[in-house]
């Protein structure tokens, strides 16, 4: 499960990011507070995956 973590980290997060502005989408929250948390956990996603990833090479 470690591994797993360690390896699909930041799409987890992207993932939680993305259901997070579904959720404030469909139940009509749409402040800049809300929506500034999900693109934060989305973008934060991103650069989590590719750091994950490039630490994870042998080259």
């Amino acid at each position: 499960m470690s591994s797993l973590l360690k390896q699909y980290g930041g799409l987890a997060l992207m993932a939680i990011g993305a259901i997070l502005l579904i959720v404030f989408k469909v139940a009509g929250w749409q402040s800049n507070t809300e929506l500034l948390i999900g693109l934060a956990l989305v973008v934060a996603g991103y650069f989590l995956h590719i750091w994950l990833q490039k630490r994870g090479q042998k080259y």
